[in-house]
């Protein structure tokens, strides 16, 4: 698709601006105007791309034209035409009106043309260039967003993992062991020291596997379930593991869904996880704490962040049937 670059010709003498018009207007769009109110009107409605004015016209110089414009239209090109030779003319517009090329008259369509081609060459790469620029911060803007995301959630698994409740819970489980059975506080001891492992390998990644996720989630279950025993169960359905995610998503939902429901022997708790088109869906049967943990609600709020990052699409919440349901997207593991 080519491009019709737009040029405005300012000069009082309405002779020049017919010829001027009429052999380049087969080129260009072409717009003129014979004084500096002319030129501002059209400016104010029309995008152009290069700007050409006489130096010598009543009432405002070429120059002087030139340095009201270029902070209002820093991308345009200026050039300047004149028949006389000024050098001081030359050394301001080059210092005052930031102008590309000095033209001399009379002007000949073949140089003119060169100079105007060459002129619009620049400004195309100019703005591709400024355009390149934007997207490179936009880009850089994106990584930074996607770091800080990564580094909350490292935070809140991490401190999901220490928070007082969760190590209590685990202390006063490993206490138990060791007097009613040593070689089960040993197991518990190995897998604790193990969930730490995988916190320290694997959270400063953005994408592991949905295969290491479902390990992750296994020893975090281990540990819960000598708390809970068989109270506490997740049933997995997912027969194609070819995927990748955030790092401890998974740990993340049951964590949620074991801090705000009931396990007891009257009220178990079952934890799905099945696999849907590109998608995991996590639910449980809600049947809530009279008094749930302390919650920030920081944690899906967090995973639902890293995802728009990644997919430009979230995590998706719903109730339906009793069931609180969690949906996140898989990403397909190249």
């Amino acid at each position: 698709m080519t491009t019709t670059f737009s040029i405005l010709y300012l000069d009082d003498e309405p002779d020049n601006l017919i010829a001027f018009k009429a052999v380049f207007r087969r080129f260009f769009e072409v717009f003129t105007a014979e004084n500096a109110r002319e030129a501002f009107e059209i400016l104010a409605v029309q995008k152009i791309d290069l700007i050409i004015s006489d130096q010598r016209m009543p009432g405002m110089t070429g120059v002087e034209f030139f340095e009201k414009i270029q902070d209002v239209y820093p991308n345009s090109i200026r050039m300047i035409l004149t028949g006389y030779s000024d050098m001081q003319a030359i050394v301001d517009a080059i210092n005052k009106g930031k102008i590309y090329y000095y033209i001399t008259k009379p002007w000949k369509f073949e140089e003119l043309k060169v100079i105007l081609d060459n002129a619009l060459e620049t400004y195309t790469l100019r703005i591709k260039n400024e355009q390149l620029e934007i997207e490179k911060k936009e880009l850089l803007f994106k990584t930074l967003q996607q770091e800080k995301a990564h580094i909350a959630s490292q935070y809140e698994v991490l401190k999901n993992q220490i928070n007082p409740h969760f190590l209590f819970n685990c202390l006063n489980t490993l206490a138990s062991l060791i007097v009613s059975d040593q070689q089960g506080a040993v197991r518990f001891t190995t897998r604790f020291a193990k969930m730490y492992r995988n916190l320290l390998e694997y959270g400063d990644q953005q994408l592991i596997s949905l295969e290491k996720e479902l390990e992750l989630i296994d020893t975090y279950l281990f540990l819960q379930k000598i708390r809970f025993g068989n109270h506490l169960t997740i049933q997995k359905d997912i027969p194609d593991t070819r995927y990748a995610l955030p790092p401890f998503s998974l740990q993340l939902l049951v964590e949620n869904a074991i801090k705000h429901n009931v396990i007891s022997e009257e009220s178990p708790l079952e934890i799905t996880i099945k696999s849907g088109v590109d998608a995991l869906e996590v639910s449980n049967k809600i049947n809530l704490r009279p008094a749930a943990e302390p919650s920030t609600g920081i944690g899906l709020s967090n995973l639902n962040q890293r995802y728009q990052l990644l997919l430009s699409r979230g995590i998706v919440c719903n109730v339906e049937d009793g069931l609180f349901k969690i949906i996140i997207p898989l990403i397909p593991d190249a």
